[in-house]
């Protein structure tokens, strides 16, 4: 098993051609999720690569909550660590940690989880039109502009 270390954060490489991207919204939730759970980034190091040819680490897996952890200003992350890691390998654990896996229970998810932490945790309004109009009240709350858009196949508005 791999050990965590804390690694200083201005010291991490990017893997170039990473497909992930983030909006600028879901990087406020993220910073928002860190700062209100910081054991959760803990509990979730991301992983890198020591590049012994260019002496440098690569952050494969967990590139948004890096860019999370800079806007925090925080010095450190907790890190995975390995050295000269095929970049094929690396390529394929990227997809591996940010590709979804299986479905959510609608039912299980509108009966028994509150809307808002849910969209606090990445969900969009769009995946959650079961919770209409919880939904459409947590906007109102936030004060911001009621924008509807309907479902072309079922009607339904979001």
């Amino acid at each position: 098993m791999q050990k965590v270390q804390e690694l200083d954060i201005k010291s991490l490489s990017f893997l170039e051609h990473n497909p992930r991207t983030i909006t600028r919204e879901q990087l406020e939730k993220l910073c928002e999720s860190i700062e209100s759970d910081p054991d959760f980034l803990k509990m979730r190091p991301v992983l890198v690569n020591f590049d012994s040819d260019k002496a440098e680490w690569i952050v494969y897996a967990g590139n948004q909550r890096v860019r999370a952890a800079k806007k925090l200003k925080m010095k450190t992350i907790p890190c995975i660590v390995e050295t000269d890691i095929p970049e094929e390998i690396m390529k394929a654990r990227t997809i591996k940690d940010n590709k979804t896996y299986g479905e959510f229970d609608i039912d299980i998810l509108a009966n028994e989880w509150d809307t808002e932490l849910l969209l606090n945790s990445g969900f969009e309004a769009k995946d959650l039109a079961f919770y209409q109009e919880n939904i459409i009240d947590i906007r109102n709350k936030e004060d911001k502009p009621k924008k509807t858009k309907t479902c072309p196949s079922c009607g339904i508005e979001f």
